[in-house]
C-alpha cells in the first residue's frame, strides 16, 4: 500500500484523547504561532514556529499526538477526499509531475524505497482502512523512531528537561528495526507518455549514490557540484545562446537515505525536436569530460554562490531546523550541515569532469518522454 505515511500525517491533526479535531492548529494560532507538516521520501515532519515562552506548549502537544491519536472513520472519510484532491492538483493535473512519477517507477525497483509516490497511488488512497493507519501509527510513532529539533533562543537544559517530562514515559517500540529496504536503482528503461499538455517534456535519470550510501564520501559532493555547473552551463548554452530549449533542469539529491538519481530535463523550444536538444546536451557533457578547463569559470561562480546561499540560509531558523532534523533522521549526523561549504570548495574542475565521465553514461540512462496531446 502506498501513501500511508502521508495520509497519517493528515490524520495527526484530527484529534487526540485530549484535543478535538482541528484544536491543535487553533491552539497554536491562538498563541501566536504557525504550524504545518510534510511527508518526504524518507520521513514525516511536524513543526511549529512560536515565541520561546510557548516551547512547553508545543512539546506537550506534540507528545500528546505521538501517543493519543484518536482514529475516526468520519475524519478519515473527509481527509481521504482532501488527499484525493491534493493528488489531482499536484499530479493528475500537472503533466510534468506525471512524468517524474513515471521516472521513479522505471528508475527504482518496485520492492524498494523511492519507487512509489509519497502521496500514494489513487487506488490506494481510495481504499485505506482505519486499521491500516492505526497499525502504521502504532509501529512507527515512537520515541526511538523520532527526532526532536528545537532551534532558537532557548536554554538547552530546559529543552532536555521538557523532552524528558513529556516523552520520557513513552516506551520504546522494540519492533522498530533499522530498515532493510534499499532503493535499488535500475538503468536503461524508457517510457513515452501521451498526456493532455501544452508542451513536450523530456527527463533522463542516471543511477547515483547519495552521501549516505557512497563508499567514497567525496563522490556525492562532486555529483552535487556537477549538477550546479551543468544546470548553469546548459541554461546558458541551450536557452540563451543556441535558443533550442525553453527550459533546462539538472537535479541531484545529496541527502537521500538510499541510492538516488542524477536527473537531466528539458523542454525544447517551439519547433525544435527532442533529439536536437539531447544531442546538444551530450555535446556539452562530452566537452566537460574532455576539457575540464571548459567549466573553470562556472565552477568558481558556483562556489561563491553556494557559500553566499549557505550564509543567508542560516538566518532562517526554519531552514536550520529542517537540515538538523533531516540529517539526523536519515542517519548522516548534523556535522554535515557545517562541513558542506568546505567540501564543495575543495572540488576541482578535473574531479567534476571525472565524475561526469563515470556517472553520465547516456546508454544506461532511464528516460521518460512526454508527447503533448493538446489541452482540450
Amino acid at each position: 500500500t502506498t501513501g500511508v505515511s502521508h495520509m497519517l500525517e493528515h490524520m495527526m491533526f484530527k484529534g487526540t484523547r485530549t484535543y478535538k479535531s482541528g484544536e491543535f492548529s487553533k491552539i497554536i494560532a491562538r498563541n501566536g504561532g504557525d504550524e504545518n507538516a510534510f511527508t518526504s521520501k524518507d520521513f514525516t515532519a511536524y513543526y511549529q514556529k512560536m515565541h520561546k515562552s510557548k516551547l512547553e506548549l508545543a512539546i506537550k502537544m506534540e507528545a500528546d499526538r505521538m501517543r493519543n491519536l484518536t482514529f475516526s472513520n468520519r475524519e478519515l472519510t473527509k481527509e481521504r477526499q482532501v488527499v484525493i484532491e491534493e493528488r489531482r492538483m499536484r499530479v493528475e493535473d500537472k503533466p510534468n509531475s506525471k512524468v517524474y512519477e513515471n521516472l521513479r517507477l522505471i528508475s527504482f525497483d518496485e520492492k524498494g524505497a523511492y519507487h512509489s509516490p509519497v502521496i500514494g497511488f489513487q487506488q490506494d488512497i481510495e481504499t485505506y482502512s482505519l486499521n491500516d493507519l492505526r497499525v502504521w501509527y502504532e509501529k512507527y510513532y515512537a520515541p526511538n523512531n523520532a527526532t526532536l529539533v528545537v532551534v532558537g533562543d532557548v536554554n538547552p537544559v530546559e529543552v532536555v528537561a521538557l523532552a524528558k517530562q513529556y516523552f520520557g514515559d513513552y516506551a520504546f517500540n522494540p519492533n522498530i528495526k533499522p530498515s532493510d529496504r534499499t532503493a535499488t536503482t535500475l538503468k536503461g528503461n524508457s517510457k513515452v507518455l501521451k498526456l493532455k499538455a501544452e508542451l513536450p517534456f523530456y527527463v533522463l535519470s542516471f543511477p547515483a549514490p547519495s552521501l549516505k550510501t557512497a563508499t567514497d564520501k567525496s563522490t556525492p559532493y562532486k555529483l552535487e557540484m556537477l549538477a550546479y555547473v551543468l544546470d548553469n552551463g546548459l541554461s546558458k548554452s541551450l536557452i540563451r545562446n543556441q535558443q533550442i530549449a525553453s527550459s533546462v533542469g539538472v537535479g541531484y539529491r545529496l541527502y537521500d537515505k538510499y541510492d538516488t538519481l542524477f536527473t537531466l530535463s528539458f523542454i525544447p523550444a517551439n519547433g525544435v525536436s527532442n533529439d536536437t536538444v539531447l544531442k546538444a546536451i551530450k555535446t556539452q557533457v562530452a566537452e566537460l569530460i574532455n576539457n575540464p578547463d571548459f567549466i573553470q569559470g562556472e565552477l568558481s561562480r558556483t562556489k561563491a554562490q553556494l557559500e553566499a546561499d549557505f550564509i543567508f540560509e542560516q538566518d532562517q531558523i526554519s531552514t536550520q531546523s529542517y537540515y538538523l532534523g533531516m540529517l539526523s533522521t536519515v542517519g548522516l549526523g548534523i556535522d554535515k550541515m557545517f562541513t558542506y561549504v568546505d567540501n564543495m570548495n575543495s572540488i576541482s574542475a578535473t574531479e567534476v569532469s571525472a565524475i561526469a565521465k563515470h556517472y553520465l553514461n547516456f546508454d544506461d540512462a532511464n528516460l521518460v518522454e512526454l508527447i503533448p496531446q493538446g489541452v482540450k
